[in-house]
């Protein structure tokens, strides 16, 4: 891919694996996180951070600018329980980033690939309620091309494989298409 790619919540341990598996592949990274010093200790040197939050869009402008896709990671981490972090405000940060990209988009917008929380309810929550998790029916809704990828019992390892194979296809990978999720 010729644009960066973005990796939003790329600190934790999924986002990272992505990072990694993109870097591997000759990509230009961008790492948003909230965690800087986290980042220094993670992240390959060659990834580029940048300081940000979901919950606040003006800071997901500068980094998102430009990206060819992006990668949004739901892993809520020690420091993010209650209202007031990312694991109480999935889908207005999923709607935030989303808002931001389509402001700053070129023809046909970027790839979006949404790995839902590992704790999502899935497909259960699904058929019970009729609404996806969190944040799902936003990126539905958006226009943009994109692939859901729902954790269930992958690995870690898996589950950043499956995002890989999400942007540039690989064995076994079926194209994404609008209302289909990888499960």
């Amino acid at each position: 891919m010729k644009s960066p790619i973005a990796v939003i919540g790329g600190t934790g341990g999924v986002g990272r694996l992505v990072t990694r598996k993109l870097m591997a592949r000759g990509e230009t990274v961008r790492v948003i996180g909230r965690a800087t010093l986290r980042a220094r200790r993670h992240l390959p040197p060659l990834a580029q951070f940048f300081l940000g939050d979901v919950r606040e869009p003006e800071t997901l402008r500068t980094p998102l600018y430009g990206c060819g896709a992006v990668v949004y990671v739901m892993e809520p981490g020690p420091g993010s329980r209650g209202s007031g972090g990312p694991a109480g405000t999935p889908e207005s940060g999923v709607v935030n980033t989303l808002d931001t990209l389509l402001r700053g988009a070129v023809s046909g917008g970027p790839r979006f690939v949404l790995v839902s929380r590992p704790d999502s309810p899935g497909p259960t929550q699904e058929r019970l309620t009729g609404r996806p998790p969190a944040g799902e029916d936003a990126v539905r809704a958006s226009g943009l091309p994109y692939t859901v990828v729902r954790p269930g019992l992958r690995t870690e390892h898996d589950i950043a494989e499956a995002c890989v194979q999400a942007l540039f296809g690989g064995p076994g990978t079926r194209r994404p298409a609008p209302e289909r999720a990888l499960a």
